[in-house]
C-alpha cells in the first residue's frame, strides 16, 4: 500500500498488538512506522481537488487531492490538508503551494476570539510553509470556488469578507503579509480580472472591479450599469472560459462577462433551451453547477423538472456547450440524481459528478460514458475542481 502523504498507519500496528494479545498473529504484518511520501510539486492534470465540508462538523473540514484513474481508495487518495470551518482554497502551481484559508475560535465549538489565517502548504510535503493572519472577516457560507482570488500573477491573493460589511483582504504571497482590506460595500465576491483586479456582483444587478497594483495597493475602481435581470436571476457561479464569464440564470440562459480587461465587460445573453424544453420545465440547478475543459467547452447540471425555488435541487443530466457557437453539443446522462460538477484539465477530460449520497460519479466527457465511482469516500463533497494549470 502506497502510503497517504504525511500519515502513519498507526491503526494497522493496534490491530496487530489487539492480535497478539489474543494469541492470533497469522496474517498480521504491521507496517513500518515513519513512513513519509512526497507528491510531485506540480500535479498531473488529470487529478482533482475535493472539499469535504464536513457538513454536521464543520471544524474538521479538508481538502483532498485525488487521482480519479485508480481503483483502490490508497490509489486515488493522494493527499489531504486539514480546512477548519468551511474553509476557502486556491492553489498555485507556479509557487507550488497550497492556500487554505481558515477561521479558528480560541474556545473550539464553544466560540471564543476569532482568528482568520491563510496557511500555505508546499505542494510535494504537504507541509505547512507558513501562516497569515488576516481580518477575522472572511465570509463563512457553503463553499464558494469566487470567495477568493489569485491575482497579479499569483503574487495576490484575494479574499472575500462578508462580517456582515462586505469588503476584501488582500495578502502578498512573496512577503507572507496582509497588505490591506478595501470596502465593496452592496457587492459579493471575488472574479479574477485582468492582470490585478477582481469583479465582485452587487445587488443593484451591476459588477464592481476593484484594480490593484502588483504590491496590493487600490489602483482604481470600475462599476457598471446594472444589467441583471431580477425575473431571472443569475447564478454567482460561472465557468470561465478564455477570459470570459459564463453566469447561468435560473430560467436558462447564460449571460457571458469578458473579464480579460481592467473593466468587465457583460454581453449579450443567449438561451441553453429550446422552446419546447424550456416549456417542459428544463432548468440548470446545482450547487457547484458549471464547469469547463482545456477545449473550451461549457458544461451545465439540468433539471427536467425545474421551477420556482428548484435552483438546488441539482438534477440529472449534464449539458456540454460551444459558447463560440452557443449550441448545445452533448447530453449527458447521470444514473444517479446529481448535485455537483467538475472537469478535469487532462487533454482526455474527465466529468466528476458529486450524486445525493455524496460519492463520486467519473464520465468520460467527450463520449458521456459512465466510468465509475470513486472509492474515496467522504461525508459531504460541495465543491470539486479540476487541478489549475
Amino acid at each position: 500500500m502506497t502510503p497517504l502523504s504525511r500519515c502513519r498507519y498507526i491503526p494497522a500496528l493496534a490491530i496487530a498488538m489487539l492480535a497478539a494479545a489474543a494469541g492470533h498473529t497469522d496474517g498480521f504484518r504491521p507496517e513500518p512506522l515513519g513512513q513519509v511520501e512526497s507528491l510531485p510539486a506540480v500535479y498531473p492534470d488529470h487529478w482533482l481537488v475535493l472539499h469535504d465540508a464536513t457538513f454536521f462538523h464543520m471544524r474538521e473540514g479538508r481538502f483532498l487531492f485525488v487521482d480519479p484513474t485508480a481503483d483502490t481508495v490508497s490509489g486515488q487518495l493522494r493527499g489531504m490538508v486539514s480546512a477548519d470551518f468551511i474553509a476557502h482554497y486556491e492553489q498555485s502551481p507556479a509557487r507550488r503551494e497550497h492556500y487554505v484559508i481558515e477561521s479558528f475560535f480560541s474556545r473550539g465549538g464553544r466560540g471564543g476570539d476569532r482568528t482568520d489565517v491563510v496557511t500555505v502548504y508546499d505542494a510535494a510535503s504537504l507541509e505547512v510553509a507558513g501562516e497569515i493572519v488576516i481580518p477575522p472577516k472572511k465570509v463563512s457560507s457553503m463553499p464558494e470556488i469566487f470567495g477568493t482570488a489569485l491575482v497579479a500573477g499569483d503574487r495576490l491573493l484575494v479574499v472575500y469578507n462578508f462580517a456582515p460589511g462586505q469588503s476584501i483582504t488582500v495578502v502578498d504571497l512573496e512577503k507572507r503579509e496582509f497588505v490591506a482590506e478595501y470596502p465593496i460595500s452592496g457587492c459579493a465576491l471575488v472574479i479574477p480580472t485582468g492582470e490585478s483586479g477582481v469583479t465582485s456582483l452587487c445587488s443593484d444587478g451591476s459588477l464592481l472591479t476593484t484594480v490593484l497594483t502588483a504590491e496590493g495597493e487600490l489602483a482604481g475602481s470600475h462599476r457598471s450599469e446594472p444589467f441583471m435581470d431580477a425575473d431571472d436571476p443569475m447564478f454567482e457561479k460561472a465557468a470561465i472560459i478564455d477570459g470570459t464569464a459564463y453566469f447561468p440564470t435560473f430560467m436558462g440562459n447564460v449571460i457571458p462577462v469578458d473579464l480579460s480587461g481592467e473593466a468587465p465587460a457583460p454581453g449579450e445573453p443567449w438561451s441553453l433551451l429550446s422552446a419546447e424544453e424550456r416549456a417542459s420545465g428544463w432548468r440548470p440547478g446545482g450547487w457547484q453547477l458549471v464547469a469547463s475543459d482545456r477545449s473550451g467547452r461549457f458544461y451545465v447540471l439540468m433539471n427536467p423538472e425545474g421551477k420556482e425555488g428548484s435552483h438546488k435541487d441539482g438534477g440529472s443530466e449534464v449539458w456540454v456547450f460551444d459558447v463560440g457557437a452557443g449550441q448545445r453539443v452533448a447530453r449527458i446522462p447521470l444514473p444517479n440524481w446529481g448535485i455537483s460538477i467538475a472537469v478535469n484539465s487532462a487533454e482526455q477530460p474527465l466529468l466528476v459528478a458529486t450524486n445525493g449520497g455524496f460519492a463520486l460519479e467519473t464520465y468520460d466527457a467527450t463520449s458521456g460514458d459512465f466510468i465509475k465511482t470513486l472509492a474515496v469516500q467522504t461525508q459531504t463533497v460541495f465543491v470539486t475542481r479540476g487541478m489549475r494549470r
